[in-house]
């Protein structure tokens, strides 16, 4: 067995058993655990990246059996991807969380007089939770079948749940809707799951996908379940209509969680969407994926191409809804909230690329003369990076804005006005993310836009390229609604501002470092597009 196959159970394995761990030990030591896991996520996520970048699919199978009898974990560039977002998010803000344990949230303790109660900073309950939820992102990032990535998103939907729960009183609501949308959306999965199963007989997604390729007359079952999932997986996502959850859970959440939330937890959803789509679904229906004879019947064509556009449509309904709901928020938490619903938008503009009935005649277009596989590697990669800018410019505005939260004790932005002078480093980390987030040049966000205007342009979708700039520019309005308060120095008759008082006198520096580090992530990674788009080859379906 080679290192990067132990390293593939091990992801799975060691947060899960620090999990274990820390629910057994006392609340003061469970950081420890917490760090030791968050290293060693690191280290074994590089074994994978090394032999997926090298050109190979890293491929285990538990006890010896193959699927689909067995346990099957695969890691392609797809999933190495996810693995690393996680591993560098999720590290830094295990960093931040050890770092400030109040950032962790509030629970009750019994006060000084008999029978009263007091709420207590650094809620115990953080690092089994997290940990845990960190086991289940991994297990859907590296899962081969259907049934362990279902076991993986319920991890992820449970422990979520219990983490905006940390909060006070008012998270409660937040985390009982969220439990609602996060069982409903599982229970669709996994309905779909089954529908898959009774036509295919098996749970693993590479041999279901050569049998839904090999049986055209159960497509229409097929494609019932992928209407299923995709409704299901939306509702996690936070697609809009289907997005009401997210504000509370993610802006009414303690410091530390926000970021988990926003960075990576609705992206486990959205991989298995995707992997869904692409991998399982597309291979066998559509010629621009699969082979040149997978043909779906016209009925089946109509409808993918129908749900493709609704997804498109809904899409672009959220970059503009999100942002104009950001542009009137005075709180800073519910503001970045409501960019995330915005910058879920992106995500769901490739799907026409995707299933375009165009695009096979690509050659014809006298602006290129890219094949389909070439147009659709390029809008799959460019959404993979606008996902990945998202999840490390997201990270760093939530623990800003929480770190401000707490430092003064509200965020709303009026009283925040002209802090910018008392904590330089922490708003030259929001503004490196604003430049990401925005999708301005030299950022992996603008490497994302990039290649999906010109996959875009390359099929006929012109009307993307104008959704992108649409977007860029209310984008920049939010964020500049965002920034500007908090560098104001002077009032307009020129007195300079008094800053607010402080609930917290200071902080140590080490919490500063995780915002900094991910806002300085936000621009170097800028440079990574073409290298994105190489990985996603591996193990890719086309």
């Amino acid at each position: 067995m080679s290192p990067a196959q132990i390293s593939l159970g091990a992801l799975v394995l060691v947060p899960l058993s620090a999990a274990v761990l820390t629910a057994a030990l006392p609340p003061a030591v469970r950081h420890w655990p917490g760090l030791l896991a968050a290293l060693s996520g690191a280290v074994l996520t590089l074994p994978v990246l090394w032999v997926v970048q090298g050109g190979q699919v890293v491929e285990l199978s538990l006890g010896g059996h193959s699927a689909p009898l067995g346990i099957h974990l695969r890691a392609d560039g797809f999933s190495v991807l996810l693995l690393l977002l996680t591993a560098v998010v999720g590290g830094l803000v295990t960093v931040f969380a050890a770092a400030f344990p109040a950032s962790t949230g509030r629970h009750m303790v019994a006060g000084t007089q008999p029978g009263t109660l007091r709420w207590q900073p650094a809620h115990p309950a953080f690092w089994p939770l997290w940990l845990g939820c960190w086991s289940g992102l991994n297990a859907v990032f590296v899962a081969g079948d259907l049934f362990n990535t279902y076991v993986g998103l319920e991890m992820v939907g449970l422990t979520a749940v219990g983490l905006v729960a940390l909060g006070r009183t008012r998270s409660w609501e937040a985390a009982l809707r969220y439990l609602f949308i996060a069982v409903l959306g599982s229970l669709l999965f996994l309905i779909a799951v089954g529908l898959v199963v009774s036509v295919t007989g098996t749970l693993d997604i590479n041999q279901a996908a050569l049998v839904i390729a090999a049986t055209p007359d159960n497509h229409a079952v097929v494609v019932t379940a992928l209407i299923l999932l995709t409704v299901g997986l939306s509702l996690k996502v936070a697609l809009v209509p289907l997005h009401g959850w997210l504000i509370p859970a993610h802006a009414g959440s303690p410091t530390a969680v926000s970021p988990l939330l926003s960075a990576l937890v609705i992206k486990a959803s959205l991989f298995v969407l995707l992997r869904c789509w692409l991998w399982l679904v597309a291979p066998g229906m559509s010629t621009n994926v699969g082979a040149p004879e997978a043909v779906a019947a016209p009925a089946i064509a109509t409808t993918l191409a129908w749900l493709s556009w609704t997804l498109a449509g809904l899409g672009t309904l959220a970059i503009v809804f999100g942002a104009v709901m950001a542009l009137r928020q005075s709180r800073l938490k519910p503001l970045v909230a409501y960019s995330t619903v915005a910058q879920v938008g992106y995500w769901f503009l490739f799907f026409p690329v995707l299933l375009n009935p165009e695009s096979g005649r690509l050659e014809e277009l006298p602006v290129t003369t890219l094949g389909e596989d070439v147009v659709i590697a390029g809008a799959f990669g460019g959404t993979l990076c606008l996902v990945l800018g998202h999840g490390v410019a997201k990270a760093t505005l939530f623990l800003a804005a929480g770190y401000l939260k707490e430092i003064y004790g509200t965020d709303e932005l009026d009283q925040l006005r002209g802090v910018g002078r008392n904590h330089a480093g922490l708003v030259l980390a929001m503004g490196m993310s604003a430049i990401g987030l925005a999708g301005l040049p030299i950022s992996l966000s603008f490497s994302g836009k990039w290649l999906l205007s010109t996959s875009a342009i390359a099929s006929g979708q012109y009307w993307i390229v104008g959704v992108i700039v649409l977007a860029t520019l209310l984008s920049a309005a939010y964020l500049l609604r965002m920034m500007a308060p908090l560098l104001i120095e002077a009032e307009d008759d020129g007195h300079l501002l008094n800053p607010p008082e402080r609930r917290q006198s200071s902080l140590p520096v080490v919490v500063l470092l995780p915002p900094l580090a991910l806002g300085l992530l936000t621009l170097v990674t800028g440079f990574s597009g073409a290298w994105v788009v190489d990985l996603l080859e591996v193990g890719a379906p086309w």
